[in-house]
């Protein structure tokens, strides 16, 4: 992992499992699939497949460039380093395949755009995230859906022997602090929680408190806890900060 503290409670990224992540809106989930798929292609020389219904494109591709460079290319108050984008770039265009849609994933479809990107040399899938899947679909439905849906995919993952990675949003708190507040993630407050918790490997969240009357670098520390291990039956949590300026987070020791 991009992380020490997960690698060590997790021992590792695994082919054949997946990994499941949730968060509170708007804290941060984006930044985690952006940074493991640069971390994939540039530590591991993995190719990676990336599917972000909620995002266009060509703003994919420049925050994973940016990951890699360390710099922030997407933001028009920022600067453009070109000669830091010039280098970075070809690295992520040999390794980075992304389904180019947009608010429209249908796992049927989804199935088939994965198993072609594995033809063509992808080892890693991220999915971000997966509650598009059932958009406009009612309670009972969707969660038979996402069952469904989490079942194949650990078995395609598995007989693909790949690394999948799924994010998602989170239902919201029945007590207590909302998750953008600094209010604690459950297992059971994933999307589809009980079919995931059965499908997948590993399950993590995102904390954080983006209170607006909190200071800059209160609001940008996050926790990344671990909540369910299948391998080891590990929990913790990694702390760690967000810098602006790179756009990427930090592990924070001692």
């Amino acid at each position: 992992y991009p992380w020490e503290g997960l690698t060590k409670l997790t021992r590792g990224i695994r082919r054949g499992e997946t990994v499941y992540l949730g968060s509170g809106v708007k804290m941060g989930k984006t930044t985690m699939v952006d940074t493991l798929a640069a971390h994939m292609m540039q530590e591991h020389g993995m190719k990676v497949f990336c599917a972000q219904p909620e995002d266009v494109v060509k703003r994919t591709f420049r925050r994973v460039v940016g990951k890699v460079a360390k710099r922030i290319f997407h933001d028009p108050d920022i600067p453009f380093d070109y000669n830091a984008y010039d280098k970075a770039a070809p690295l992520v265009g040999e390794h980075l395949c992304l389904l180019d849609l947009y608010q429209d994933l249908l796992w049927n479809d989804l199935r088939v755009d994965i198993t072609t990107a594995v033809q063509d040399g992808c080892e890693v899938i991220l999915i971000d995230p997966i509650t598009n899947i059932t958009n406009g679909i009612e309670a009972g439905q969707a969660n038979t859906i996402l069952q469904e849906f989490a079942q194949q995919l650990a078995y395609m993952t598995k007989d693909l022997n790949l690394m999948t990675f799924l994010f998602c949003h989170l239902k919201a708190p029945e007590s207590g602090l909302p998750h953008e507040r600094g209010g604690k993630i459950y297992s059971n407050q994933f999307a589809g929680s009980r079919a995931m918790m059965r499908s997948c490997n590993t399950m993590l969240g995102l904390e954080g408190n983006k209170d607006p009357d909190l200071d800059e670098d209160e609001r940008n520390m996050r926790r990344l806890v671990l909540l369910e291990d299948r391998e080891f039956g590990a929990t913790g949590y990694i702390p760690l900060w967000f810098d602006k300026n790179t756009g990427c987070y930090h592990e924070m020791k001692g």
